[in-house]
């Protein structure tokens, strides 16, 4: 294996400018580096660096333009840190392709510990992130923007990705899961975009975006949370399309605190919690989706809630189809509600709200339920 790359690559010695640099901790070629760390140093921007095969107990800041990729299977190449980074990306036009990261901090992590650090335009690719203590994956500040596709990032004590002071952060086509916190956070005016991904089995929340963040989701499988598979807080927006969310132990998707954003075309079901939440002057549009066997409400409008759900299938759910309360007041049209032994649109608690078009029909206790102090506006529904 050793041989062929060699051969057929244009090595360098450890004064020149060539393109490629062979990393090897076997190799007793001259102009094959001993540590990536020789490697990194001695590299121009443009340069690509081939890591062999190896354990390499190395904590990295790359500040340079460079390619950083493993030879051989995912579990070759494996960068090993205690008590720090294994890469440190302070410099645009960084690319990372094939490595094991982890990282293992003897004293508790502060905010800022992970197994990788980006602040600059980086792209990971086909790498495995691992951290039983710290973050896997931090993106953060203005200058940060990271792609990831392909990885695997997993068993942290605290985010699988964290996206914070206006970084940017693109993932595609990766497993994220098993994460203490939550497996994407998106603080503090950041902005993150999920592309074919699953999260799965964390021990907080599936994506959390607050702090007046931006989160896109798209044909995402996130499931088996103690947490919200979604969470949007504090004036944040996010767009959640022809997403998969089920099977969590708290409610499938929740907007709180002046949230946004559209919901649109997704399955939620089987949650503990609500199907969705929508609370505290939250006004999202929930559009075709699907909310069913869940063992609440189907959808929870309550807090001063507001939105649109439209177009929308609920049922099976263990309580109601929907449940407004709390002051809330959304509009309810052109749904399909049924299957619940608890009424289809149940109101209460000074709820308001505005029901159009809808097949109410099929549900034990009846289409709507509105007790003393609430209201429904209702016309043209079937039940």
């Amino acid at each position: 294996m050793e041989h062929s790359v060699l051969d057929s690559c244009q090595l360098t010695t450890h004064t020149d400018t060539a393109n490629v640099r062979i990393v090897s901790q076997s190799s007793q070629n001259p102009a094959v580096y001993p540590t990536i760390t020789a490697a990194v140093q001695a590299a121009v921007s443009g340069d690509t660096i081939l890591i062999q095969p190896g354990m390499y107990h190395e904590s990295l800041v790359i500040d340079k333009a460079v390619s950083l990729i493993g030879t051989g299977t995912l579990t070759d190449v494996v960068i090993d840190v205690v008590d720090g980074p294994c890469l440190s990306l302070q410099a645009h036009g960084i690319h990372i392709e094939g490595l094991s990261l982890r990282s293992h901090f003897v004293f508790p992590p502060d905010h800022s510990d992970a197994t990788c650090i980006a602040l600059g335009l980086t792209e990971i690719v086909g790498c495995d992130l691992s951290s039983p203590s710290a973050t896997c994956l931090l993106v953060s500040g203005p200058e940060a923007v990271v792609t990831v596709r392909r990885c695997q990032i997993h068993d942290s004590q605290a985010y699988g990705v964290l996206v914070d002071l206006v970084g940017t952060c693109n993932i595609e086509h990766s497993v994220i899961q098993d994460h203490a916190r939550a497996d994407v956070a998106v603080l503090q005016n950041s902005t993150v975009s999920l592309l074919d991904c699953t999260l799965c089995h964390g021990a907080g929340y599936g994506v959390l975006v607050k702090d007046c963040s931006q989160g896109r989701l798209r044909h995402c499988d996130i499931y088996g949370h103690a947490e919200a598979g979604v969470l949007i807080a504090q004036g944040s927006v996010a767009d959640i399309v022809l997403c998969t969310i089920h099977d969590g132990r708290g409610p499938g998707v929740v907007f709180c605190q002046d949230a946004h954003g559209l919901m649109e075309q997704c399955r939620v079901y089987r949650t503990t919690s609500s199907g969705v939440e929508i609370r505290q002057q939250s006004n999202p549009i929930i559009r075709q989706c699907k909310i069913f066997q869940g063992k609440w409400s189907g959808i929870l409008i309550g807090e001063r809630g507001n939105g649109i759900v439209e177009y929308c299938e609920l049922f099976a759910n263990a309580m109601a189809g929907i449940d407004v309360t709390g002051g809330s007041d959304p509009v309810i049209r052109f749904c399909r509600i049924h299957q619940h032994v608890y009424p289809g649109i149940a109101v209460f608690l000074g709820g308001r709200g505005t029901v159009v078009d809808c097949d109410l029909s099929k549900n034990m206790q009846g289409p709507l339920l509105v007790d003393a102090g609430s209201y429904i506006m209702q016309e043209r529904n079937h039940s």
